[in-house]
């Protein structure tokens, strides 16, 4: 990406991935937010209903809740793309990124534009685009990315998104599209800090995971100096040609790669987590096709969400538990934040 690389230090420890769910979003302000996506069980967006709609407690005390009319306010988004490790065997799904953009950013009506920051990372250096409302002055950094280190530090990633999106203005609507592998590898930033940094800004996440380890056994057949066939020389130590019929060897390949496609299978994938607990989305892709056609469900749904707010009857410091429903619909599918941690008054 012809853009300038930032490098930013993190000095606290990364939790494991156990702690993250014990991991709740907290706010420091009186101000409840809850990004909620109303869907039919057909999986089609619903966008017509109002505040007396819904219901909402905290702690099984109802709410007053407000609904603020989020999509006329506009929408400053962060795409965070992995460019390290194995990543570069997406880069050719990546290849259609830019008019995808391009159509979410144009779903603003009337008032400011939607702006969007391209940011590509790697185990630490991140190159990041300014804000921009055309997307298609980066279309060549977009759609055909330099290839990066060999790390995906994809929570120090979230962490420079975030802090990017603080300087944007305070009414807009903040988001962060994830593409990347499922589990992080190197990041310093501890995931109870970004998960609230995430409450705090209401920035919501809206991860697309490719499988690392199906992404790497797929290279490792299609690139030889990947994973090259190993050879078993005669016993006798015979360097006599590997064709000559008097000194068979036998040739294999290594499987280091698809072993650990098998057991990498068995382990969380941390970045949905972390989408579901902003009040985000989560989905997987596994080639050009699959990941266009997740971005326009997204696309649709950041348009469509709707933004829930109340102010807590109940001051009490710790954890809060909020459910959303309609009473009304009840043929409707809610999704929405499930709790928020109140640090009490100062």
């Amino acid at each position: 990406m012809k853009a300038t690389v930032l490098e930013f230090v993190v000095l606290v420890a990364v939790v494991s991935g156990g702690a993250l769910a014990q991991t709740t979003l907290r706010t420091t302000t009186t101000l409840v937010v809850v990004p909620t996506l109303v869907q039919t069980v057909g999986k089609d967006a619903v966008f017509s209903l109002t505040a007396a709609d819904f219901t909402l407690t905290d702690n099984g005390v109802p709410q007053k809740v407000t609904l603020e009319e989020e999509t006329k306010r506009p929408l400053s988004l962060v795409v965070l793309m992995q460019t390290g490790g194995v990543a570069r065997g997406q880069f050719p799904s990546y290849a259609n990124l830019e008019t995808m953009l391009a159509e979410l950013l144009a779903g603003a009506r009337g008032g400011a534009p939607n702006r969007v920051s391209i940011v590509n990372f790697d185990s630490g250096a991140v190159a990041a685009s300014p804000f921009t409302s055309n997307v298609a002055e980066w279309r060549d950094a977009i759609d055909h990315p330099d290839q990066g280190d060999s790390g995906a530090a994809i929570f120090d990633g979230i962490a420079y998104a975030l802090d990017l999106l603080k300087k944007e203005p305070v009414g807009n609507r903040r988001a962060i599209l994830l593409i990347s592998q499922e589990r992080d590898d190197g990041s310093k930033t501890p995931m109870k800090e970004i998960v609230r940094d995430l409450g705090e800004t209401n920035t919501a996440v809206y991860s697309v995971t490719f499988s690392a380890q199906k992404t790497e056994a797929k290279l490792a057949f299609k690139e030889p100096h990947v994973n090259p066939p190993i050879s078993v020389v005669p016993s006798d130590g015979s360097l006599k040609p590997y064709n000559d019929p008097e000194r068979p060897t036998q040739g294999y390949f290594k499987l280091d790669a698809p072993l650990r496609l098998i057991f990498g299978a068995m382990q969380k994938n941390l970045s949905a987590e972390v989408a579901d607990l902003s009040g985000g989305e989560s989905m997987s892709f596994d080639g050009r096709g699959e990941l266009e056609g997740d971005i326009n469900v997204l696309s649709n749904h950041i348009r469509n969400s709707y933004l829930l707010s109340f102010t807590p009857t109940s001051a009490e410091t710790g954890l809060h538990t909020i459910k959303v429903s309609l009473p009304n619909h009840p043929e409707m599918v809610v999704s929405a934040r499930t709790s928020y941690w109140a640090t009490g008054s100062k």
